[in-house]
């Protein structure tokens, strides 16, 4: 529908607005959370979404339905570790007009600058990507403004 009205497309700007109808899903990307960070006002938009932390896919689970003894088919989701969380959580950078990946690769290379002291700064772990949680309470330790659309609300 958004196509054949001209609201997206090759001319129109990307918002990351768009991300809380997939990430309400029950779809894959139901699973994920996506942390934008914006270079123009220093606000961080999180979009969690609405099965994150649970692996995917669920499992069906047969349950009997009241009196009638019938049987139902119904999907639970288990818990997912910690290096799932990792792996299903995105962090962007928004510049205005244009959105980029926020790489490990690319923070490791100023882990290695020296801080004003002339020492390396040791105060995060960088070998591995954050998971949502990481990323809040880094967000809560540096008090950053920041909002969280939560696909599970």
């Amino acid at each position: 529908d958004w196509a054949s009205t001209g609201a997206v497309g090759e001319e129109i700007q990307a918002f990351s607005d768009f991300l809380v109808y997939a990430l309400d899903s029950d779809s894959v990307l139901g699973h994920w959370a996506v942390a934008v960070f914006d270079e123009a006002s220093g606000f961080v938009d999180v979009y969690r979404g609405r099965h994150y932390g649970k692996i995917y896919p669920p499992i069906k689970v047969k349950r009997r339905s009241g009196e009638s003894g019938k049987r139902r088919m119904k999907w639970k989701y288990k818990d997912c570790d910690e290096a799932t969380k990792r792996a299903t959580t995105l962090t962007l950078r928004y510049i205005p007009g244009h959105y980029q990946p926020l790489l490990p690769e690319l923070t490791k290379i100023a882990e290695k600058r020296l801080d004003k002291n002339g020492r390396r700064s040791r105060s995060i772990k960088l070998d591995t990507r954050p998971s949502l949680e990481d990323i809040l309470s880094a967000l809560e330790k540096w008090k950053v403004l920041y909002v969280v659309t939560d696909g599970r609300a």
